[in-house]
């Protein structure tokens, strides 16, 4: 803060006065209220509930392999069972061992693609809504006669925020809210 104080007091005088109008907004407020949030995050979580699924099913595979060599494990233990008998037994274990550690290694691998693919898909849309959004605060900032819009949700490195203080009255978060939501119901 003081960086930025130190650069505002260093400013001319003159140049200073040249500023007349500033608002504030609540990006945070702007980004999780806007309508397209809302339906990119259901549609995440329609997305992770598909993969949840599939991976319960996956492990249901896995579970039966798991039971599997339990059952052969108690049949090899078994001191009735010839030990020609146990031969094999610990073979069929051990294959099902493998195809249990195969498929386990599969789930994971296709696990971490999924999340890897909503990640990168959360984060694309993100981009798209806070371009909208950073065009929407611009284009109110022109049409309004404003100077500068600072962003009150706005944290520093040190997590302290940008902005210290700011009356309500500059705050034009609610403005930009509805104009943003307007379009509800009309893109599609």
């Amino acid at each position: 803060m003081v960086t930025v104080s130190l650069a505002m007091f260093s400013m001319s005088t003159a140049r200073a006065a040249e500023i007349k109008n500033v608002a504030t907004v609540d990006m945070k407020k702007l980004f999780d209220e806007y309508y397209l949030t809302k339906s990119a995050q259901e549609q995440v979580k329609a997305e992770q509930a598909v993969i949840a699924k599939e991976n319960n099913e996956k492990l249901k595979d896995i579970n039966k392999i798991a039971d599997e060599i339990k059952n052969l494990s108690k049949q090899i233990a078994d001191p009735i069972v010839s030990q020609k008998q146990k031969d094999k037994l610990i073979r069929q274990r051990q294959l099902a061992a493998n195809r249990g550690n195969a498929l386990e290694n599969n789930r994971r691998e296709w696990l971490r693609r999924r999340n890897k693919a909503i990640n990168e898909n959360i984060v694309s849309e993100m981009r798209k809504i806070l371009d909208q959004i950073n065009a929407k605060v611009a284009e109110y900032a022109r049409d309004n006669d404003v100077d500068m819009i600072f962003d009150k949700t706005s944290r520093g490195s040190t997590q302290t925020f940008f902005l210290c203080f700011s009356k309500d009255k500059f705050d034009v978060t609610a403005t930009l809210l509805q104009t943003l939501n307007q379009q509800k119901g009309k893109d599609k």
